[in-house]
């Protein structure tokens, strides 16, 4: 994929995420909100599988030249995801646990929560593979 569409999809995602930071809290009602923060989660999942993805095309364009190393990273790369997608679910279910399950306070609260860590991981994926 070319770098230039790669990174003009990123802003265009982020700036949607960045509006709907600022809509979202304006909302007036609970289901606004909900709405809202759904589709902020949406729109966060979007930029956190595009920057993966990104970042999975500068590991193999650094190390494309030393196949062994490219497939170690890459694989290191997935299993960290894995695992993150596991704390980051952990820890929305944590925070989200005082609302009835299937209540849209519940649910609310775990969009929120997706989305702000989502975001955070959307800031560790850009540094990869420049730490």
């Amino acid at each position: 994929m070319n770098k230039s569409v790669v990174i003009a999809t990123l802003l265009t995602l982020y700036q949607g995420y960045a509006i709907a930071q600022d809509v979202c809290s304006n909302a007036v009602s609970v289901a606004e909100s909900y709405a809202c923060r759904k589709e902020e989660r949406i729109t966060s999942e979007k930029i956190l599988n595009s920057e993966y993805l990104a970042a999975k095309k500068r590991i193999e364009d650094e190390y494309k030249s030393s196949p062994v190393d490219l497939k170690d990273y890459l694989d290191i790369l997935m299993k960290s995801q894995r695992g993150w997608l596991i704390y980051r679910d952990g820890q929305c279910n944590l925070e989200s646990f005082l609302a009835e399950k299937g209540t849209i306070v519940h649910d609310t609260l775990n969009d929120t929560c997706l989305s702000r860590i989502d975001m955070v991981r959307v800031e560790q994926l850009k540094t990869i593979p420049n730490n």
